[in-house]
């Protein structure tokens, strides 16, 4: 019989408490009050918010907890992940034990999407211990605990977290001897061992916890002895508060296997003491371990009364570890106490209990993979507005950049508009002064110069030969504008000034430094712009390239645009503007 109650001992819950404070240990290595005083300045300050939710998860105070998982995720929901997953982590921790326990689901749910997208695998093996504690605490179920369990060691052992690795193999260890299944005492030794190794004082007490509990149902009395006054030094050391009220009951539990009954009671009473601090399936163990040993010596009444404040507790809590223990013991009891009646109907309650736990994990499988797909579209709807966002940013950003460089491009061509029209408006004045200085010249040369003062010079000055023949070159083309005939050549032009073309052309090219043709277009040029400076005239640009000698439309504006650096029609356009 001894074994029977045993492998239900409220391991796990200790375990949820050695999680806890292990977080607590993390969040606070001496004392929270720096954290409270960074919260006084900084209400929104992470790290201080992330510490002190996980202190109060440690000490069990879930009200605190959630104010400031709540606080937590105030700060994550302005685009700080962060801050958003340990949120989600601490209200869904801090909910596990509540009546809400959906939305305990829920926030762990959400944490573990984080995660996950974030590959913090810390965050995920405190999510996935938390979903094992969600199936243990709220639903009785051990296997999907289990599957948690072991996820969550997997992620430990990445991110190489030694009290975290202990404290799970305890979890791990626990939820075993609540299938009685005495391979979980591997799981505990290798806890201690790991614990011990990493000086890890809290999951080292768990896991010696665990290990009294498995040599206590395989009889194994000297080695669970030694395990409880190992856990008695270390709880002298360094108190765990709220665990009274289970060294009590492993030291009840050990004193019933020596048959020293009234020892036992007196540790029973004192776990009942210490309810106060106890969790509610410690309570609950107590309850059903006390009243078992009641009804063995025949205490029937008493052993029902005990049984009874057990229910009623454990339905206020809503804590269902146990439930079928306590039922089962209920019915033995009325059977003993000769009220077969009930005692069919706390076993047909039993029966159902355990029958509708089974639907119950069929319809949360059910109901957990309609919170996942609602997290996924509230997720898939973040990222699509993210996604929006983001376009509308980058619409923004490339029209501003597209009509910044518009404004640039207009700017510059502004710029050199103003600039180029600054120099076409200086090449016309220079042309038409050019023009003006030339019609002087013309005037000067009529009056200084006659053919027989030419012909006496030419005679007298051999030496300037060269400069003779180019006066008379210049002069036959400004009086007699020879250049206007589109057939001119420089053998025609040399026979008309009684010389040969090549000493003709050699004159031009080493007194101008051009050739003959370029010579006569720069006349031809000339005579262009004289007839277009004529506004009263205004003949058209064909009219004016045929009378100054160009053979067509095309190589006059190819010309005249080389000469001066822009077209016939925008040397008339400065013109008129000037």
């Amino acid at each position: 019989m001894l074994k029977l109650f045993v492998y239900i001992v409220p391991l796990c819950f200790l375990l949820f408490m050695s999680g806890g404070a292990a977080w607590a240990e993390n969040a606070d290595s001496s004392t929270v009050a720096p954290y409270l005083k960074v919260l006084d300045r900084n209400p929104n300050d992470q790290e201080a918010l992330w510490a002190v939710g996980f202190h109060y998860l440690g000490l069990g105070n879930n009200a605190e907890a959630r104010k400031y998982g709540r606080r937590l995720l105030e700060v994550g929901e302005k685009d700080c992940p962060y801050a958003e997953l340990y949120g989600h982590l601490i209200l869904g921790l801090a909910d596990i034990e509540s009546r809400n326990s959906t939305k305990s689901y829920e926030h762990l749910e959400m944490a573990r999407n984080l995660a996950e997208r974030m590959q913090n695998h810390e965050a995920l093996t405190y999510i996935l211990n938390g979903f094992g504690h969600y199936a243990l605490f709220v639903h009785d179920d051990t296997y999907s605990a289990l599957s948690y369990y072991f996820q969550a060691l997997d992620e430990v052992r990445i991110c190489q977290d030694v009290r975290m690795h202990a404290t799970l193999l305890s979890n791990i260890s626990g939820a075993y001897s609540m299938r009685n299944d005495i391979s979980g005492l591997k799981f505990a030794k290798e806890a201690i061992d790991i614990a011990r190794k990493g000086n890890k004082i809290i999951p080292l007490f768990y896991g010696t916890m665990n290990a009294a509990f498995y040599y206590l149902i395989a009889d194994s009395l000297s080695q669970a002895r030694n395990a409880i006054e190992e856990i008695e030094r270390m709880y002298e050391k360094t108190p765990f508060e709220g665990e009274e009220a289970d060294l009590d009951l492993l030291q009840a539990l050990l004193c019933e296997k020596e048959g020293k009954k009234e020892k036992a009671y007196r540790h029973y009473a004192s776990a009942i003491r210490h309810f106060t601090s106890a969790s509610p399936s410690t309570i609950t163990k107590v309850y059903i371990e006390y009243a078992r040993l009641l009804r063995n010596d025949q205490h029937i009444r008493q052993a029902i009364e005990i049984l009874e404040q057990g229910l009623a507790r454990m339905d206020s809590t809503g804590i269902l570890i146990h439930k079928a223990q306590l039922l089962k013991e209920l019915s033995l009891s009325y059977h003993e106490a000769g009220n077969d009646s009930q005692a069919l109907a706390y076993a047909f309650e039993c029966q159902q209990y355990q029958d509708r736990r089974f639907d119950e994990i069929r319809e949360r499988a059910t109901q957990e993979a309609r919170i996942k797909h609602d997290i996924y579209s509230r997720e898939q709807q973040i990222n699509a507005q993210h996604l929006e966002i983001l376009d509308n940013r980058f619409k923004i950003t490339l029209f501003t950049v597209v009509l910044v460089l518009l404004l640039l491009a207009l700017g510059m061509t502004f710029y050199f508009y103003k600039k180029k029209n600054r120099l076409y408006r200086a090449i016309v004045s220079q042309n038409r002064e050019y023009m003006q200085r030339e019609q002087l010249l013309m005037k000067q040369m009529e009056n200084l110069h006659s053919d027989e003062t030419i012909q006496a010079a030419s005679a007298t000055l051999p030496s300037d030969k060269l400069s003779n023949l180019l006066s008379r070159f210049t002069a036959l083309m400004i009086e007699q504008k020879l250049f206007t005939d589109p057939s001119l050549t420089v053998a025609s032009v040399a026979d008309r000034l009684g010389t040969n073309r090549t000493y003709l052309s050699k004159t031009i090219n080493e007194s101008t430094g051009k050739t003959f043709t370029q010579l006569i277009n720069d006349y031809r040029i000339r005579e262009a712009i004289a007839q277009m400076s004529d506004f009263e005239a205004n003949k058209p640009l064909k009219q004016i390239a045929a009378e100054v000698g160009f053979s067509s439309l095309s190589t006059f504006y190819a010309t005249f645009q080389s000469s001066t650096g822009m077209t016939p029609a925008r040397y008339r356009l400065k013109l008129k503007e000037i």
